[in-house]
């Protein structure tokens, strides 16, 4: 700088027109040195807005995205802080802010917020308020911000505003924002902009990828982890038996006569009883212990770490008692009963699906007996071909005509007269031959057939009465109920109609019923029971004394008569304690008037004792074994005759 001052200084001593080629190329330079800086400043910003849009461009997550936007917004342009607002849209409402001290967020001002709503509902373009600017609203728009001076650009998804970004207060005393600043602000949330609605279309896929995964792993009805995942857990589980010395227990649960509430009361109240089941389960349960839903009213739980049969047997008790309490649906009382079977690795198996089949082999086992828990025996295996079998071919054993009835007859004690005989269904399966009731009673209940059954029973039992009555026996039959029939809402009109078509007398037909049916609803129980009553159709509480029944129920009950269970007849003549109960049961019933049946009498001894008790009618194989109606037409014959010859003998005696 000397050394060009020395020779500008020469040639205005030497050549006094010198200064105007001095001043020309002084202005040359100058212009020169402006172009230069506002290229250089240009390609500065494009620079950084390249660096942004990179950066942006790889941010998946939108949170990201609005940080690294204001971060490089701040630095751009030289601002004290930069913050966004976001007022709509998928994110809540929230203001974020980016300064010196770092990323933070604050609370919005719901009125700054819908001043600036209003300002770019018609105004898309960036605003920069300069200080010198006396524009009141851009003003008002300043303050909002806190700021002296600020550039404000919108913030739009799928062209729509959801919000606004901001640089306020440019650093340096005599410095403001300009026009070419707002420019290049307004380019930045563009780029921030489109880069935002990205991020949230690439969360929104990773979320939905998450809710497919889920769903993939869960039942939709309950929330409940599903089999896949159970299956999963549970190969989990047995593979650690060796490594970690674990020993997995997996139970299968399922609850009796859940088709019957489908097809009774509809599949919408079926997913109120299963979703409110798995609540319960749920909620008993240990936190260890995973609860899934296999598929239809079936449930099963895995105990990762554990052999203790006791521990397993109280976890199932409890999920057994949590499930008997009522479930109220549309005003109706709902009972459900669950059976559980247990399996436990690696003595029942140590693989998985080996769990779950023997687990499901005592499921059915546990179906099968009074207790509603059986651990897997081996020896139940054996049964397995045999009942998946019978249960197929129920579905078409009546209409194939693989049912038929046989009758058993009741007597008068006091001179044998025949009053009437009880119904009993007996199935020939045409390969395995006799079927036993305790046998394929069962299955018919849990395939959903009972309601079937019931009714084929009750039509041939009733198709029987006219053509006893025309051969002049007016004797009346007994149909036994289930507990599904009793939750049938068709139960009743299947009955009237059944009776119309035979044209058989109301008061020849008898429903039984058990005192475990009668507790299972106790108010649905009654009301279709007096809805029978009052049809004139008898009433009969079978297997009475073996229940649980409450006095105060049965004397509500329209019932007409009590079947003493034949545990207590037959154990009469060596059992004091049974003579006991038959006694109590007579002055019960006595005293309620209803008259008594006595099943089980199989000798002489024990019709004579509870002739002299004061019983009324007798029912077993002393008087007659169950017999088809064709051989009960004979054997009525017979007895007749037998009891005339009898009635003469006594008179030349007497004589």
């Amino acid at each position: 700088n000397t050394s060009f001052a020395l020779v500008i200084a020469i040639l205005l001593v030497s050549n006094p027109w010198a200064t105007l080629l001095i001043a020309g190329i002084a202005v040359f330079l100058l212009m020169s040195y402006r172009a230069y800086s506002s290229l250089s400043q240009r390609y500065q910003s494009l620079s950084l807005l390249y660096d942004f849009t990179q950066l942006v461009s790889g941010v998946r997550n939108p949170d990201a995205v609005l940080e690294a936007m204001l971060g490089h917004a701040k630095n751009l342009l030289n601002a004290e802080r930069a913050e966004i607002w976001l007022t709509a849209g998928e994110v809540e409402q929230r203001r974020m802010i980016v300064d010196d001290a770092g990323w933070r967020t604050s609370v919005m001002d719901e009125t700054s917020a819908r001043m600036v709503e209003r300002w770019f509902a018609t105004n898309q373009d960036a605003l920069v308020v300069s200080k010198s600017s006396q524009n009141d609203e851009h003003r008002r728009l300043a303050e909002a911000l806190d700021a002296e001076d600020c550039i404000i650009a919108p913030i739009t998804e799928s062209g729509r505003v959801v919000g606004l970004v901001a640089v306020v207060d440019r650093i340096g005393e005599l410095t403001t924002f300009g026009a070419q600043d707002g420019r290049m602000f307004a380019t930045l949330a563009s780029h921030a902009s489109v880069a935002l609605e990205n991020g949230r279309l690439i969360q929104r896929l990773h979320d939905q990828a998450r809710q497919r995964e889920h769903e993939a792993l869960h039942d939709a009805l309950t929330g409940l982890p599903n089999r896949v995942l159970f299956g999963e857990r549970l190969r989990e589980s047995v593979a650690m038996i060796s490594s970690r010395g674990t020993s997995p227990a997996v139970a299968i649960m399922d609850l009796d006569g859940f088709k019957e509430i489908n097809d009774t009361l509809g599949h919408q109240s079926g997913d109120v009883v299963l979703t409110e089941i798995a609540r319960r389960i749920d909620h008993i349960v240990d936190p260890t212990v995973l609860v899934a839903r296999l598929g239809g009213d079936e449930f099963a739980f895995l105990m990762p770490d554990t052999s203790d049969r006791a521990a397993i047997e109280d976890q199932a008790r409890r999920i057994i008692s949590a499930v008997g309490d009522p479930i109220q649906i549309d005003g109706l009382s709902i009972n459900m009963g669950i059976s559980v079977g247990v399996a436990v690795a690696p003595f029942d198996g140590d693989d998985a699906a080996t769990l779950m089949q023997r687990a499901d082999v005592a499921m059915y086992v546990a179906k099968g007996q009074a207790d509603s828990v059986s651990f897997y025996v081996a020896g139940h295996d054996a049964n397995t071909p045999r009942r998946l079998t019978l249960a197929h071919d129920l579905r078409h054993a009546i209409e194939d005509g693989q049912f038929h009835l046989v009758y058993q007859p009741k007597a008068r004690l006091d001179d044998g007269v025949v009053l009437g005989v009880e119904a009993l269904a007996r199935w020939i399966h045409p390969t395995l031959g006799p079927i036993s009731p305790d046998e394929f009673i069962p299955l018919c209940e849990r395939t959903g057939i009972m309601a079937d059954l019931t009714e084929w029973a009750l039509e041939t039992a009733l198709a029987q009465i006219p053509v006893w009555q025309s051969h002049g026996l007016d004797w009346g039959v007994s149909v036994n109920l289930s507990m599904r029939n009793l939750i049938d809402s068709e139960l009743v009109p299947t009955v009237t109609r059944l009776l119309e078509e035979s044209g058989a007398p109301h008061e020849l037909l008898t429903l039984e019923i058990t005192e475990t049916n009668v507790m299972t609803d106790p108010a649905r129980t009654i009301d279709i029971l007096n809805t029978f009553g009052e049809m004139g159709i008898h009433l009969s509480v079978d297997d009475f004394g073996t229940g649980y029944s409450s006095l105060s129920y049965l004397q509500r009950l329209p019932i007409d008569e009590v079947k003493i269970d034949k545990f207590f007849v037959l154990a009469m003549s060596t059992d004091a304690n049974a003579e006991a109960i038959v006694r109590s049961i007579l002055d019960l019933a006595k005293h309620l008037q209803l008259s008594v049946v006595a099943e089980g009498v199989e000798d002489h001894h024990t019709w004579e004792r509870l002739r002299d008790l004061g019983c009324g009618v007798a029912q077993g194989y002393f008087l007659a074994r169950p017999m088809t109606a064709e051989d009960l037409m004979h054997w009525s014959r017979t007895q007749t005759v037998s009891r005339s010859m009898a009635e003469l003998k006594l008179v030349r005696t007497a004589s």
